[in-house]
């Protein structure tokens, strides 16, 4: 097994058949066959069915092609850090961020990074914060930006300031008066990573919730808020920097969250990471 066949194989799977592989590869078909024959008789086993048009990839295959991205990810970045050794600071930096956190206080923050490192490019992965933990233990990303709270076994945080929520809706539709219970006569967007803490918020004060709509993101939250559907909940931070809607903290020590940059803390880490990791802050 080597780099050059993990390449064919997850292209393979990325092109949906060897035949278009083949041909985003540049290579003829038979050749890339056999490298894949050759590939599961080394391994004792079969790692897709081979259909007229497509492939369908066996349970080995789908490990396969998660460990392989893996490898294939965590070849590229050791050659950009031998070649940044000689070259100064260079290469690219995986970063997962939760959509709470994709601020433009957040992208200027990036943007003065580059701005010292030029030679340093980004890649954003987001999704919420147990996918990119996920990540960052299968070595996908080399940070994260999530919320608290989690589990931190295993990892290593730098802690930012802690937040209130806000209510966040259109103007005009906030009542003036900031508190929940005012709030709770509107009807409200939710944010389903949050659900739970929002509603044992309410009914510790014998409030009921009128649910508008339940989204699965903050940007999703702000859509629907600007579609008029209603109120969201949400991180104050990351409503601050959006255009034409309105907020109103909750003072609800309840409803508090805290933004962590979190990486891994039983693996090496390339200089890019180590400095990133010290130097942002938010």
């Amino acid at each position: 097994m080597d780099l050059r066949q993990l390449g064919y194989f997850t292209a393979i799977v990325d092109e949906g058949s060897i035949s278009a592989a083949a041909k985003k590869l540049h290579i003829s078909q038979p050749p890339l066959s056999n490298q894949m024959k050759s590939l599961e008789a080394e391994l004792g086993v079969t790692l897709f069915e081979r259909g007229l048009r497509s492939i369908t990839l066996t349970d080995a295959g789908k490990l396969m092609y998660e460990r392989a991205n893996t490898i294939l990810d965590m070849a590229s970045a050791a050659k950009m850090e031998i070649d940044s050794l000689g070259n100064g600071l260079r290469g690219t930096l995986r970063i997962g961020m939760v959509s709470s956190s994709v601020t433009g206080h957040a992208a200027r923050r990036l943007m003065a990074f580059r701005e010292m490192y030029p030679e340093v490019n980004f890649q954003i992965y987001e999704g919420n914060t147990y996918q990119l933990l996920d990540g960052l233990k299968t070595n996908h990303i080399d940070l994260a930006l999530v919320r608290a709270p989690f589990p931190q076994d295993g990892f290593i945080c730098h802690k930012y300031r802690e937040e209130y929520f806000a209510a966040v809706g259109l103007p005009g539709s906030l009542p003036e008066n900031p508190g929940l219970d005012a709030v709770a006569e509107c009807p409200l967007i939710l944010y389903r990573r949050w659900e739970g803490a929002i509603r044992q918020t309410f009914a510790d004060k014998g409030l009921s919730i009128h649910l508008a709509c339940m989204v699965d993101n903050a940007w999703t939250s702000i859509q629907m808020v600007r579609a008029g559907m209603g109120v969201a909940l949400l991180p104050k931070s990351f409503a601050e920097d959006i255009p034409q809607v309105q907020i109103r903290e909750l003072n609800e020590e309840t409803l508090k969250t805290q933004l962590m940059l979190v990486k891994r803390d039983d693996r090496y880490i390339s200089n890019i990471t180590k400095i990133f990791f010290e130097k942002f802050e938010i």
